[in-house]
């Protein structure tokens, strides 16, 4: 089996070794190609295998023992899955002479039933029965998780048909069929209408990310103005005059100024519109005389908001088929007088030398320090400041896994892209709340060499929490976190380097760049400002909204 994961091009396998899984490590000595990093948390395997997938576009290995292994990774399997990433995860189970026995973390059909769990949330789930069907079992594997909708696959392998001898044994697979060719006709009246309106707009979801260059020519031919979904920060350049920011959580006031004053015509393009994009669909995303989507999926075409019509293709090839049938008309449309490019919420604090530091302050002084880096989110408060005040201008320098929205997957996600992109920065932002709860992996990066750069807005609270309490409930549970830990020792105490951010000055760049060029995993102990929150106006927004419903019935 790692043979011909192998062959197909894995190089890389996360996971904490098992009794019911041993005979995966013992066999991994004896094949090179797949290095193995032994993380400390099997959910932790999953994120950090997502992060290489961003990062190569290749699946990892994920190996666990049976049971609570399993069970632990299953949140990290679900956040690939919701993601449409690759990954490969292998569990253990106990011989067909202890199933239905009472053996201890039983997975089998009359146990947990491990492979019936996972049906959920992989593209495939099975059990792997007899070392004869190994090699078929595992490119059945790559075959579907590399396949035209990505995704985690599970494979149970009991430890009788582990330790079994196989044989090798090779599958020629061709290509599958890719996504239908988009309708030309309908490309065609996208253009039309968009070149035409007087207030177009073009929604850009995470289904661009690889329709870059596509968006950016159909957005300047139709001199259409783009607002981006958390999700697909950096899909459109940040930088450039047509881009009014983002919408949802950490969106910008100049994306919501022009949505208030009601665009014509809307183009969504690979978006699922879902809650932490739209605050909870409280935000108006139709226009007033058409809306067209652009999704794989036929069924999340009109899911959450009508529209005049809908084109079920890629996104880069209906964004292609858009701009070869577009009319040859060379006469640029008329530029919207108000589009000057996206402005932030208190724009000058990221100047500011006021204490406590301000967010914008740490994220402009953090870019500067490390312009070409790779951004890796994960879940909190600290994500709606990064999505809101950084400044990315390519679809490869930004990642956060909001699908699953999990705490975890920022760090995962920053490590693996570190472990797989050894000649560029790659930097983790998290909160205190998400450091806390997976600490014993810088354990992982300082035995394994991973240097990344780990950005802990502590503050020391749950801040999207405390924030949202108050302002759906108007007050706040008594044992919500208030203590400030001194996290930057706690990564030297694991033999990372940990340095403490409490001043404008430790914001230097040269110091910033010194820290991160000693070879060693770094952690930035950043101190904040903790009255400040973006989510009290989005996330709390939407929450609010969810409250109102569920208690009127209705809207």
């Amino acid at each position: 089996m790692l043979q011909t994961f192998a062959r197909r091009g894995v190089r890389v396998a996360f996971g904490i070794p098992g009794g019911l899984i041993s005979s995966v490590f013992d066999a991994l000595a004896d094949v090179p190609e797949i290095e193995l990093v032994m993380t400390r948390h099997e959910g932790m395997a999953a994120f950090c295998a997502i992060g290489h997938a961003v990062a190569t576009r290749m699946p990892a290995l994920v190996l666990t023992t049976s049971g609570p292994g399993i069970t632990n990774a299953l949140t990290g399997i679900a956040a690939a899955f919701l993601e449409e990433l690759p990954l490969i995860f292998i569990g253990g189970e106990v011989p067909a002479n202890a199933a239905s026995r009472g053996a201890i973390q039983d997975a089998s059909s009359n146990g947990i039933d491990a492979v019936a769990l996972l049906r959920t949330v992989t593209r495939w789930s099975a059990r792997v029965d007899s070392a004869a069907g190994a090699v078929g079992a595992a490119e059945q594997a790559f075959r579907v998780a590399t396949g035209a909708r990505p995704g985690p696959v599970f494979l149970s392998l009991p430890l009788d048909v582990g330790n079994a001898t196989g044989r090798p044994q090779r599958i020629a697979i061709g290509e599958a069929a890719p996504w239908p060719e988009p309708d030309p006709g309908a490309c065609r009246e996208v253009v039309q209408r968009l070149r035409r309106a007087k207030r177009p707009l073009i929604v850009a979801g995470n289904g661009a990310r690889d329709a870059a260059l596509e968006l950016r020519l159909l957005a300047e031919y139709t001199g259409s103005p783009v607002v981006t979904t958390p999700h697909a920060k950096g899909v459109f350049p940040e930088r450039h005059r047509l881009h009014l920011g983002g919408i949802g959580l950490g969106g910008h006031p100049s994306a919501r100024a022009y949505l208030a004053a009601g665009p014509d015509v809307v183009c969504i393009v690979g978006s699922k519109l879902n809650d932490y994009a739209t605050d909870g669909w409280t935000i108006p995303l139709t226009g007033s005389e058409a809306t067209f989507q652009i999704d794989r999926e036929p069924w999340l075409i009109g899911r959450n908001y009508p529209v005049t019509a809908g084109i079920v293709a890629d996104a880069r090839a209906a964004l292609s088929a858009m701009l070869s049938v577009a009319p040859t008309d060379s006469t640029p449309p008329p530029p919207l007088r108000e589009i000057t490019g996206i402005r932030r919420i208190v724009d000058e604090s990221s100047r500011s030398s006021d204490g406590p530091l301000k967010p914008g302050r740490v994220f402009a002084a953090l870019q500067d320090a490390f312009p070409d880096a790779f951004w890796a989110c994960d879940q909190g408060e600290h994500c709606a400041y990064a999505i809101h005040y950084l400044q990315i201008d390519d679809p490869t320098q930004f990642r956060t896994m909001v699908g699953f929205a999990s705490m975890g997957t920022g760090i995962g996600l920053a490590i693996g892209a570190r472990a797989a992109q050894r000649n560029r920065t790659v930097i983790g932002v998290c909160g205190d709340g998400g450091f806390a709860m997976h600490a014993g992996e810088i354990l992982t990066c300082v035995e394994h060499a991973i240097d990344v750069v780990l950005v802990v807005i502590n503050d020391g609270r749950w801040n999207m929490v405390h924030h949202g309490f108050h302002a759906v409930y108007g007050r706040r549970p008594q044992s919500l976190p208030s203590h400030v830990a001194d996290l930057a020792g706690v990564a030297r105490d694991f033999g990372a380097v940990g340095a403490r951010i409490e001043t404008p000055a430790d914001l230097d760049r040269e110091h910033l760049r010194r820290l991160a060029g000693l070879g060693r995993p770094l952690v930035l102990d950043v101190r904040i400002d903790p009255s400040l929150s973006l989510s009290a106006d989005s996330r709390s927004g939407a929450l609010r909204n969810f409250a109102d419903f569920a208690v009127g019935g209705e809207r």
